[in-house]
């Protein structure tokens, strides 16, 4: 398992490439152009609501550093690429949910070293580990696993959609599979810190995943916006790259250090709320129940 995390910023971009194969430069302008608003929310969210909500809360947080350093870390990182298609399971906006997850993913070599290279050392000054990283190199690894493999990704879907319509499905397949084996063998060289903490914070990580989901929920009802984009922002939201969070702990904190825990357990966290969430849905839809929250 140590093997695979340790090659896992190949299986990085492998994903990352995934996710810009699933637009062109037409379908990314369009979203410009029909959606601006509604995609510059989703930004505002992801990119500074969601990092300030991980802060505020690793500051009231009841826990030791390391993992208050945890919560940054899976709310600086963009969205993840199961956001897409759980966009399309609650029949939300696709082509705004890939938008917003690439956009995220090319930023990200910008915005993760920030948060974690300026911005956390001077919440938590005794963050010492934190001050001793370089923003440039941080922000060039970055670069190379997540924004080059998307703009690469997008540039195959748009000269070559052909050939790219023909491997999409089993390339999206196989970048999940990566995608699980990344969250999985972080599980297993946390296990013993992971189930002390399900033990411990399982209810605080539980949370600061339903904190960023009403968060969320309370910010897009702030506009006229329309329920697939409204659904769709939720999403992008709230679903965290936790991979992309293990990949960054585990090259900054190193293996087993405990950092990686609370990254691998909102990982399993955010995906029972969300489905608990779309069960109850589909049940008040059956009693015809007016409201509901997909």
């Amino acid at each position: 398992m140590k093997l695979i995390l340790q090659l896992s910023p190949a299986a990085m971009f492998f994903i990352m490439l995934g996710v810009g194969m699933s637009v062109n430069f037409k379908s990314f302008t369009e979203v410009f152009k029909v959606n601006l608003k509604v995609l510059f929310l989703g930004l505002f969210l992801q990119m500074i609501i969601l990092p300030v909500t991980g802060f505020c809360f690793a500051i009231f947080a009841p826990v030791d550093l390391v993992f208050k350093l945890g919560i940054v870390l899976i709310t600086c990182v963009p969205s993840a690429v199961t956001s897409n298609y759980l966009s399309k399971l609650v029949n939300g906006n696709v082509a705004l949910s890939v938008s917003l997850t690439s956009i995220t993913a090319c930023l990200s070599f910008i915005s993760i070293p920030f948060i974690l290279t300026i911005i956390t050392p001077i919440v938590f000054s005794d963050a010492n580990i934190f001050q001793e990283l370089n923003f440039i190199k941080m922000s060039r690894a970055l670069l190379f696993i997540t924004t080059v493999p998307v703009l690469i990704g997008i540039f195959i879907n748009t000269k070559f959609s052909i050939i790219s319509k023909k491997i999409k499905k089993v390339y999206s397949i196989f970048s999940f599979l990566l995608f699980l084996l990344i969250i999985l063998a972080a599980w297993v060289s946390e296990w013993n810190v992971i189930i002390d903490l399900y033990k411990s914070i399982g209810f605080l990580v539980a949370l600061l995943a339903i904190i960023v989901l009403i968060i969320s929920y309370a910010v897009v009802n702030l506009f006229k916006l329309n329920a697939a984009n409204k659904k769709t922002i939720i999403i992008e939201s709230f679903i965290q790259n936790a991979a992309m969070a293990i990949i960054v702990g585990g090259a900054v904190f190193g293996l087993e250090s405990g950092y990686l825990a609370i990254a691998a357990l909102y990982a399993l966290l955010q995906y029972k709320i969300l489905l608990f969430l779309w069960g109850t849905n589909k049940l008040l839809k059956k009693f015809d129940f007016p409201k509901h929250f997909f």
